[in-house]
């Protein structure tokens, strides 16, 4: 039990490792996004209001050859370094006033509602492009990149978006410089978290095996002392009651024919009924000596003690069929006890509650254990779950998981209940028994 307590708290403990580290890794690329999209926006307005717009006037909105070559000498310049990879500049109408790819200058496309709506403020968006837009015709061989539209006033005063692609490498270095910082700092706290982890898990490990060994000591104790107290209660009986009322019993007669022998009288019939009530009462006397604690079992073993407890339904007129394997004798004493508890249990509730016309008692041996199963034809359920029966199906529950078997409660395929056991062949409930 300890053992593998430890072992799903590391198990666990290693799987929280990895998913942390999955979920740092994400949140590191996320962040390192956000980080490049910010210095990419602050570079491209920069960029927009103070060298594109004082560069744009009416004679690059006319497209004049001289105004866009003077365009080209600088903003070609090497002013500009490997993080900024193209240029567009627009005007409102969606027409392109001049690029750094001059196969898109004075060609005219349609604006992103929010990209439209920058004309005439100093806004800016800026977001990594998917680059799958008409007039990302030259921007797709440079991968994945971040694309800002800054808006801007020309040297004219006229409204102008400048936009700039940015290269995405940012992206990739600040996530490495990020997760440097922060992956092994989180998964140190995770391994020291494990570090301390561990020893409460030993310690509550430990805790519920004693804990288990401890009910199991209380179990055994428990059907070892009502195992005594039936032992004593039938003695009682045997040696006492019984033996005083069998010698009444012998002595009535007598009485009855001295009485009787001057002639029929009242006190006849009333010997007679006291002698029959009496031999009713040894009987049932008999019956639950039988009950308590089977001298049977013991002297002639499970057949013959599950015979005694068929007799009680079988005078009421249900049919019961015992298969008990005689291979039964073989195994320990321990294991035959709990098997006639479970057998005593099944026909109880059938006495009491099924309502049966028929019962099947099997039991035998099966591989290293022992089976029983008591299954009759009556009303069947309700079927209560595991642990949650009445007290004598909740005792035979917890014996047999104490010994490693188990007890169900459950349905017959003949629509009445099946109550089945399987347990092993030898156990000890306790050392001094």
């Amino acid at each position: 039990m300890r053992r593998r307590v430890v072992r799903r708290v590391v198990w666990s403990t290693l799987l929280l490792l990895v998913l942390s580290a999955a979920g740092v890794s994400l949140a590191v690329n996320a962040a390192a996004g956000d980080i490049a999209i910010r210095d990419a926006s602050l570079h491209g307005s920069s960029f927009a209001r103070y060298v594109v717009a004082p560069l744009v006037n009416s004679a690059v909105r006319r497209g004049d050859t001289r105004a866009l070559a003077h365009l080209d000498a600088v903003l070609k310049s090497p002013l500009r370094d490997g993080a900024m990879v193209r240029i567009k500049i627009w005007d409102q109408n969606g027409h392109v006033l001049w690029s750094d790819a001059g196969a898109l200058g004075q060609e005219t496309f349609e604006l992103e509602p929010e990209e439209a709506a920058l004309f005439g403020t100093d806004g800016v968006v800026a977001s990594v492009s998917d680059l799958t837009k008409e007039e990302n015709a030259t921007e797709r061989g440079f991968g994945n990149l971040v694309e800002v539209y800054a808006a801007a006033r020309d040297a004219e005063g006229g409204a102008i978006v400048a936009e700039s692609y940015w290269n995405s490498d940012r992206i990739r270095q600040d996530g490495i410089v990020i997760s440097e910082h922060i992956l092994p700092l989180g998964l140190s706290a995770l391994a020291l978290a494990l570090l301390a982890v561990i020893p409460l898990a030993l310690s509550l490990a430990r805790r519920v095996d004693q804990a288990q060994a401890e009910r199991a000591s209380l179990l055994r104790h428990a059907l070892a002392a009502s195992d005594m107290e039936r032992r004593k209660i039938s003695r009682e009986l045997h040696d006492g009651l019984i033996q005083d009322l069998t010698s009444l019993g012998y002595a009535l007669p007598a009485v009855a024919s001295g009485l009787s022998s001057g002639g029929p009288n009242e006190a006849d019939g009333i010997l007679r009924t006291l002698s029959e009530r009496l031999q009713g009462d040894i009987a049932s006397l008999r019956g639950v000596l039988a009950d308590i604690y089977p001298v049977s079992l013991t002297r002639e073993g499970l057949a013959v003690a599950t015979e005694q407890l068929a007799e009680p339904l079988r005078s009421q007129g249900v049919e019961v069929l015992v298969d008990v394997d005689p291979a039964l004798d073989s195994v320990s004493e321990e294991a035959v006890q709990l098997a006639y508890q479970v057998i005593r249990e099944g026909l109880r509730n059938v006495a009491k509650h099924a309502r049966a016309t028929s019962v099947r008692v099997v039991a035998g041996p099966v591989g290293e254990g022992v089976v029983v199963v008591v299954e009759d034809d009556g009303k069947g359920g309700p079927f209560p779950p595991p642990g949650r029966g009445h007290l004598g199906l909740r005792l035979l529950e917890d014996c047999a998981a104490d010994v490693g078997g188990y007890v169900k409660l459950g349905p017959a395929s003949t629509g009445g209940a099946r109550l089945a056991a399987h347990f092993p062949q030898t156990f000890a409930w306790s050392s001094d028994r």
